[in-house]
């Protein structure tokens, strides 16, 4: 008496009453619900979210979690509806070899909803139906697209959100509503890895070279070899420096440890192990792994800080823009190629022409100047400055 239960699909809600009978009433699930069971009880709650996370060389962990390396060098489907489900969107994107052609990394990402395509391309740059666009926009009732952090950021009320760092990782999270019902690269969505690698006439393979390239997107502006990559080959002298390389993603006590319990490393150790193999032990395809992982971490609601202090990935110091030239050369050095010399120095100058106004004979502090009494034109004198991290325009 007084006990309720709700039907298998959500559609009924049936209470026992005093008198034995079972009354029914209609119910609806809300536009952000799903019907599913939570402490034993069935019912409509708030739908979830889940992730798939494309990045590097690429590395797709899928939504159900299911990892592979698919190197094709065309345009490939990632999300969509399947088996005839009209979600609303199709989200693709673009491959492009970078210097090696046994290895490819994402180039740029296209969103395709009803009248409405949103192109992120390198550098974050923005396309909404063909033409470059200033951020933010709503180009569609329920569209956003803004800056967020490092990523350009796409929103829609469909169940979709899309993140693109401009370089190579992109994260496409979607609603819980949509389970079971997405095709693609990111999979199958089903709670279950074993169909993650469905072609479009839904058949399961085994191969991801088979069922990446099934995904393939037809383009005559991008020629490409729908071939595959040739695998990634690597020595056991190779793979145990790889692996030791990667060992910060793992070890216990190490700056990714909090996020272990949350979300297990693992996937991205392998894909590290991988990208150390194909790119020959490149610095930044490391940094760019071990921030993928942050980013999944991130995501998963574990901020581990500054996770690159003390490593490789540490940004340079600051750039010296206050500098003088009153203590050293503040680390600008002279470029190979110059035909005459930059000298520092104080006080009066050896010619009382020297300065640009003839004036530095008598000062006090230092300064640089070019020392020759033989320039001729076509003659360069180059100071070259350091490597500044900070975003510009900057004036000296």
């Amino acid at each position: 008496q007084g006990e309720y239960f709700v039907s298998e699909n959500c559609t009924r809600r049936c209470r026992c009453e005093a008198n034995g009978q079972m009354v029914c009433f209609p119910l609806f699930c809300g536009e952000d619900e799903v019907c599913k069971i939570q402490n034993g009880q069935r019912d409509c709650y708030p739908a979830s979210t889940d992730l798939c996370h494309i990045y590097g060389d690429p590395h797709y962990s899928t939504f159900d979690g299911k990892l592979h390396h698919f190197q094709g060098s065309c345009n490939y489907t990632v999300v969509t509806g399947c088996d005839n489900s009209s979600v609303g969107f199709t989200v693709t994107t673009r491959n492009k070899h970078r210097g090696s052609p046994t290895w490819t990394a994402l180039n740029s990402v296209a969103l395709s909803m009803e009248g409405l395509h949103i192109a992120l391309r390198q550098n974050k740059a923005v396309y909404i139906n063909g033409a470059l666009a200033s951020l933010p926009a709503s180009p569609a009732p329920g569209v956003t697209v803004s800056l967020s952090g490092s990523y350009v950021r796409v929103a829609t009320k469909l169940g979709l959100q899309l993140q693109f760092n401009g370089d190579h990782e992109l994260l496409v999270r979607v609603s819980e509503k949509h389970k079971g019902k997405l095709c693609g690269l990111c999979g199958t969505y089903t709670g279950r890895q074993q169909d993650d690698f469905m072609r479009p006439d839904g058949v399961v393979v085994p191969d991801f070279n088979e069922f990446g390239a099934s995904w393939m997107v037809p383009d005559d502006e991008w020629p490409c070899d729908p071939a595959p990559s040739p695998p990634v080959s690597c020595s056991p002298s190779e793979e145990e420096a790889a692996k030791k390389q990667c060992a910060s993603l793992t070890e216990p006590g190490g700056p990714f440890q909090p996020c272990h319990a949350v979300l297990p490393p693992q996937t991205y150790f392998e894909s590290c192990v991988y990208d150390q193999c194909a790119t020959h032990g490149s610095t930044e395809q490391l940094c760019n792994d071990l921030g993928a992982y942050a980013t999944a971490c991130a995501e998963a609601g574990v901020a581990l800080g500054d996770w690159s202090a003390g490593t490789v990935c540490a940004p340079p110091e600051a750039c010296k823009f206050a500098c003088t030239f009153d203590d050293d050369f503040c680390e600008w050095v002279q470029a190979g190629y110059s035909s005459i010399d930059w000298i520092r120095n104080r006080g009066p100058t050896p010619t009382p022409n020297t300065g640009p106004s003839s004036d530095h004979t008598t000062g006090d502090g230092y300064y640089i100047y070019l020392e020759g009494s033989d320039a001729l034109p076509g003659f360069v004198a180059q100071l070259v400055s350091p490597v500044c991290p900070s975003e510009g325009p900057h004036c000296f």
